[in-house]
């Protein structure tokens, strides 16, 4: 695999994982004592983007910036996918000039 496409990927991944974390803070806002997670990001060194889950305190305005959050993962998976769709053609287009 390429490094565009691994970067791309890993983008993905962590989008899926952001959505996923904001599902999990919305569900449980009834729940007293569930723990709030925050996702957090690292660079990978050869490219792409690496995450983790950690708690984190309270917060009153949570619930809407979770919804927007959820949001903004959905649009950086979009954005994430449209450059993998775009590497499939770039990498059809040199093999069909070299067929």
């Amino acid at each position: 695999m390429n490094n565009v496409m691994g970067t791309a990927l890993s983008g993905m991944r962590a989008a899926q994982q952001g959505v996923q974390v904001a599902a999990h803070n919305v569900a449980n806002l009834a729940t007293p004592d569930a723990e709030r997670l925050q996702l957090q990001r690292s660079a990978v060194e050869q490219g792409g983007v690496e995450t983790a889950a950690a708690t984190t305190g309270s917060d009153p305005g949570a619930p809407l910036g979770d919804l927007l959050a959820a949001k903004a993962e959905v649009v950086a998976f979009a954005a994430n996918a449209a450059v993998i769709r775009r590497q499939d053609q770039m990498l059809g287009s040199l093999l069909d000039r070299q067929a």
